[in-house]
């Protein structure tokens, strides 16, 4: 028993380092050139155990049109840049204790195939400056530069639904008990630590134990399920705006283990 209570904590505290691996994000990830839209800048974390008490977001001289959206509690100010750009900051508010987003809307540049936007985080007197840029294809930087790709929708392609109103995505299942299970069987979790809609904080090693339920490419939004972008690209379905996992201690079939593993892991209905 002692064995496997130390294994449990391990995964507990194994899948809670990786939450504090998570980025600066940047919500949508993909938009089409020169389209007006409203982005979305998640901090998912603090910096080194301290809470965010400021955020500040370069706008490229190609980003038009400029607006910082108001955060109750905030500071709001814009400032130029000496290329032409804009950077905007909100600082003063009470500290973030948890997963947060800032709006701006924007208009995106016409041409080119991604805008990176520099972003700078503080804590108290401790700073994180997140602008790596990110490669297709490479490694994911430590300090990766929020990021929205550019990409033109193609009308002949345009997919089917992944899911119609009433019914659930091929992938998904309903337990005999009422619970959600992929379709192999193995039962669903979310994760407390995903309070941000649209993000999970779940990666690396977090991921290898609690491997996210894909939504295949063609996902569309229906109902109470939605497919969110992964930092590696891919999607994840989500259920109420609550990203789903299996757990790799269950067997497709068998009885749900994960709540065993930590509190913060529920069983999805």
């Amino acid at each position: 028993m002692n064995a496997l209570a130390n294994a449990a904590s391990f995964v507990a505290v194994l899948g809670l380092a990786s939450a504090a691996q998570a980025h600066i994000a940047v919500q949508p990830s993909t938009a089409a050139p020169g389209a007006a839209e409203t982005l979305n800048f998640m901090v998912g974390h603090g910096c080194s155990g301290q809470p965010t008490t400021a955020l500040r977001v370069e706008m490229p001289k190609a980003v038009s049109d400029v607006e910082p959206q108001p955060k109750a509690g905030w500071t709001l100010a814009v400032e130029k840049l000496p290329d032409g750009g804009r950077a905007v900051s909100w600082r003063d508010g009470e500290p973030l204790i948890k997963a947060d987003s800032f709006p701006v809307k924007v208009r995106l540049p016409r041409q080119g195939a991604a805008v990176a936007f520099v972003a700078v985080q503080s804590c108290g007197a401790t700073q994180v400056r997140w602008d790596e840029p990110v490669q297709a294809g490479q490694p994911k930087p430590a300090h990766p530069a929020p990021t929205v790709t550019l990409a033109m929708a193609d009308p002949a392609k345009a997919p089917a639904p992944a899911a119609t109103s009433g019914r659930l995505p091929k992938e998904v299942q309903r337990r005999a008990d009422g619970a959600l299970a992929d379709a192999a069987g193995k039962p669903l979790y979310t994760w407390d630590i995903d309070t941000m809609v649209g993000m999970s904080h779940c990666e690396t090693d977090c991921a290898a134990m609690w491997p996210p339920l894909k939504a295949p490419k063609t996902a569309k939004p229906v109902g109470d399920w939605s497919p969110i972008s992964r930092y590696d690209g891919s999607l994840q379905w989500t259920y109420k705006t609550k990203p789903l996992y299996t757990y790799t201690g269950d067997t497709a079939g068998a009885a749900p283990t994960g709540e065993k593993v930590s509190n913060l892991w529920h069983l999805a209905h």
